[in-house]
């Protein structure tokens, strides 16, 4: 019988004889099924969140055998304006692979090969540490394994079972693994009703890893609370604001976030480029909705880095998913202001030239 004719990494993952997973490591770490990963492959579907026109994933693979053992692959393969995968990169890749590998993973294994297959790939990057440790969290969570032994303290901290003060001894892989393993309920009440007290270094790097989580209505509320403080502040902490933006962009009480996102918006903090950013790059969601989406683009277009700031900020958000239309709409809008119209008349004569 012939061998199978291996054209995408899907179909070698399957054909190696490894079990594998695969997460998206772009603006957030998430799962990715395997028959998702496939069509994005395929070009059936587009890669649903790029990041600088990049495509960003996290393979983790193992011998069902030596199921102790796994290996990890971070990929990136560039996309075209529609968000598809450029195939002919993936290709490259793909022979790169077969190459050095062979078409079996577990002979590599034996050989030990695979580590070292790809270490001078153009297609292979690695995460910032956060990022690594958001992965390391996700993955063990995912696998159901054991947390790392940094859980325990950093659990126990945000519950204030230790002085707020002895955060300096706090690891970020504990810190990442208590976000993501935030599940019952008794302790998700007890680390809400602490938030309060946690010094300004442990609060935002706790949302940090957050932002890859999906927090509960409990959470969400306080850090509401803790937003309107920052707000109400005579000097507004922006990086504060930001953390508790992204700390909430992915929770399921999305009325709570939208109303976060317009308090924002309202107040002259939202003229910092950054936290604008912050807002498109992590709660992308809001500019789907009409009102908050041209909100967004007027406070965009009056942020204090001018047109540069403007254009990188609605570049990249052009090509989140369900955006391009309504920013669009909202820079149409006949009830624009006329910095916004300044801005777009900017916009149109840069891409005339």
């Amino acid at each position: 019988m012939a061998k199978p004719q291996i054209t995408t990494l899907s179909e070698f993952l399957q054909h190696s004889g490894a079990r594998y997973r695969v997460f998206d490591m772009a603006r957030r770490v998430a799962k990715i099924s395997n028959e998702d990963f496939a069509s994005i492959e395929q070009t059936t579907q587009p890669y649903p969140y790029p990041l600088q026109k990049t495509a960003h994933f996290a393979v983790l693979f193992w011998n069902q055998h030596l199921a102790e053992k796994h290996y990890i692959w971070f990929l990136k393969f560039p996309l075209d304006e529609q968000g598809l995968l450029i195939q002919a990169a993936r290709d490259e890749f793909l022979v790169m692979l077969l190459d050095r590998v062979g078409e079996c993973m577990l002979a590599a294994n034996e050989g030990d090969r695979i580590e070292g297959a790809l270490k001078d790939s153009p297609y292979t990057f690695k995460p910032r540490e956060d990022k690594m440790a958001a992965f390391n969290a996700k993955a063990s969570d995912s696998l159901a394994i054991k947390a790392s032994q940094y859980y325990e303290p950093a659990l126990a901290y945000f519950m204030g079972q230790t002085p707020v003060e002895d955060w300096q001894g706090l690891a970020m892989q504990g810190v990442a693994d208590v976000a993501t393993r935030l599940s019952e309920k008794q302790t998700i009440a007890t680390v809400a009703n602490h938030l309060g007290d946690i010094p300004p270094e442990p609060f935002v790097s706790f949302c940090t890893f957050l932002e890859h989580s999906e927090p509960t209505v409990t959470l969400v509320e306080q850090f509401a609370n803790k937003l309107n403080g920052l707000l109400a502040a005579e000097k507004v902490e922006t990086g504060h604001v930001a953390a508790c933006l992204r700390a909430v962009s992915n929770s399921p009480a999305t009325g709570l976030v939208d109303d976060m996102v317009e308090l924002v918006l309202k107040h002259p903090v939202s003229q910092d480029i950054e936290l604008l950013a912050t807002i498109s790059g992590r709660v992308w969601r809001i500019i789907e909705q009409p009102k908050l989406c041209q909100c967004f683009v007027e406070r965009l277009a009056e942020n204090g880095a001018g047109y540069p700031g403007f254009s990188q900020v609605l570049a990249d958000a052009m090509y989140l998913p369900g955006c391009r239309e309504p920013i669009m709409s909202a820079l149409r809008s006949p009830e624009r202001s006329q910095t916004l119209s300044l801005r777009v008349g900017e916009m149109f004569s840069q891409s005339s030239t």
